[in-house]
């Protein structure tokens, strides 16, 4: 499995899915800046992040899937 880190902002929660949607800049030598769906495996993972939140987050990717592995917010959305 492969690590990278990234940083965005949280644009939709599917918790049901287990899926968050997060616009985020270059993922340094894995993916250009894009917004796409991201799995996490467990609901605590995501129970303090809220829509619009910057994010920083740890991909690991197995060559097939990219899920979040770590996530803590560093700006919440300006409410």
């Amino acid at each position: 499995m492969s690590y990278f880190e990234a940083e965005g902002r949280v644009l939709r929660i599917l918790p049901n899915n287990r899926l968050l949607e997060i616009r985020h800049g270059d993922v340094e030598g894995f993916m250009p800046a894009m917004a796409m769906p991201f799995e996490f495996r467990d609901p605590g993972q995501v129970h303090n992040i809220s829509v619009g939140d910057s994010v920083h987050f740890t991909i690991g990717y197995d060559g097939l899937t990219a899920r979040i592995t770590t996530i803590q917010v560093i700006a919440p959305e300006q409410r």
